[in-house]
């Protein structure tokens, strides 16, 4: 008989959890960034250009927006611009990222107590 072996169940994520916005342009460091976030336990919604990060914050209200360089259609800047002048999404903190890099482990450490 084979002995038993313990596997850690599923992480599961809470719908109180932090919801996180990422607004990435390179489809591979999004993809890297949201399985971070996942993995701190975070909610993650992702948008790979300017107007989808827009409609989308506008829409779900995330409690962070991480924004990087490399979007498409509206560039960071006017897509900052927009967030922090509209009524829905102004009080929403933004980080800037830079292009292709991990987010480090103080970056997740603060994104909790930020959105939290």
């Amino acid at each position: 008989m084979q002995p038993l072996v313990a596997t850690p169940p599923p992480r599961v994520v809470s719908t109180l959890a932090p919801l996180v916005l990422i607004a990435d342009g390179d489809a591979v460091s999004r993809d890297i960034r949201e399985a971070q976030l996942r993995t701190a336990g975070l909610r993650v919604s992702v948008a790979s250009t300017g107007f989808e990060a827009i409609v989308k914050a506008s829409c779900k209200v995330p409690d962070v927006i991480l924004l990087d360089d490399s979007l498409g259609g509206i560039d960071a800047a006017e897509t900052i611009r927009m967030l922090t002048t509209c009524p829905t999404t102004a009080h929403i903190p933004i980080v800037r990222l830079l292009r292709g890099r991990r987010l480090a482990q103080r970056m997740l450490s603060r994104l909790r107590r930020v959105a939290a």
